[in-house]
């Protein structure tokens, strides 16, 4: 990926986004904040069995991979009660470029994505299957994801793959059968040359628009690979009511439960005044996406 240094001025950024669909960020966050958070997970996965020691990320053996297992459910329920996890979404830094490209008051969603991307073999393709965020989205275009590395990616360890220029397209049609629990996957060639990646350090960010086209690259090591997805979005803007609470639910318990010992609570509060959309309860997920067209986008200005 193309390295793009934080200036003052909204407009380079903004160009830039509108170009390829996605901003390389080198060192916009703190790494030592970063590496604090990466120390909870491990900490976390290690008292699970998953890793071999609290200090490193080398697997411990057979880890369950299948979402839907008691172990993993077990598993993520404890990272997404780390404070530090929600704290590091709304770094400063982040908060400021967000706000400087969409050019409003914005807000961060209280959910928020940690993945954990365990060894695969060298065939097994990505990691997270090619996908736009706004096919789970569905109300405001303008969403950017801020993707964070908490653990360095190599070639072996693979982190986020952007497909460069594919926000252009609008909202794609998903191959349902690349399903997995919801049909939300695009049949993308994993060497299509438009693929960007890069050898993500800790404090890098990436940050993209909800129609960019994105995957996660295989994780070939002995290793697990950590990071993080956060959105951001206009406080005048709509936003799905599930994302007023905890990724993972129902499965996953809600805030009073996962912030009953954080010293505070404020990294999964939203602003009051909101617009929030139910999802409609008397259709099916892919007969809803058959009919779904994104809206107009500002930033993108189309």
């Amino acid at each position: 990926m193309d390295a793009m240094v934080r200036s003052g001025l909204s407009d380079p950024l903004q160009e830039r986004l509108r170009r390829d669909g996605y901003l390389y960020l080198p060192g916009l966050l703190d790494p030592a904040e970063v590496r604090s958070v990466d120390a909870d997970i491990r900490r976390a996965l290690h008292a699970l069995g998953w890793l071999a020691e609290p200090t490193g990320h080398t697997v411990a053996g057979p880890v369950p991979s299948d979402r839907s297992r008691p172990a993993f459910r077990e598993a993520y329920d404890s990272l997404q009660g780390i404070e530090g996890l929600h704290r590091l979404a709304h770094a400063p830094a982040v908060h400021e470029v967000v706000e400087g490209l969409l050019e409003e008051e914005v807000f961060c969603h209280p959910a928020k994505i940690a993945r954990v991307a365990l060894p695969t073999g060298p065939d097994e393709g990505y990691s997270t299957g090619a996908h736009q965020d706004f096919v789970k989205l569905h109300v405001a275009s303008d969403v950017l994801t801020v993707w964070i590395p908490l653990t360095p990616c190599t070639p072996r360890r693979q982190g986020l793959r952007v497909l460069t220029g594919s926000h252009r397209g609008g909202f794609l049609p998903v191959e349902p059968a690349l399903a997995r629990s919801l049909p939300v996957y695009l049949p993308v060639d994993p060497a299509d040359p438009r693929w960007r990646t890069s050898d993500y350090a800790l404090g890098d960010a990436v940050i993209f628009h909800s129609l960019t086209v994105h995957g996660g690259g295989p994780n070939t090591t002995d290793r697990v690979r950590l990071s993080i997805d956060v959105r951001y979005q206009r406080r005048t803007d709509p936003m799905r009511s599930e994302y007023a609470h905890p990724h993972g639910r129902p499965r996953v318990p809600d805030w009073p439960e996962l912030c009953r010992d954080w010293s505070t609570d404020a990294w999964v509060r939203m602003p009051a005044d909101v617009p929030t959309v139910p999802m409609p309860a008397d259709v099916s997920y892919a007969d809803y996406l058959s009919t779904l067209v994104a809206p107009p986008s500002r930033l993108l200005g189309y």
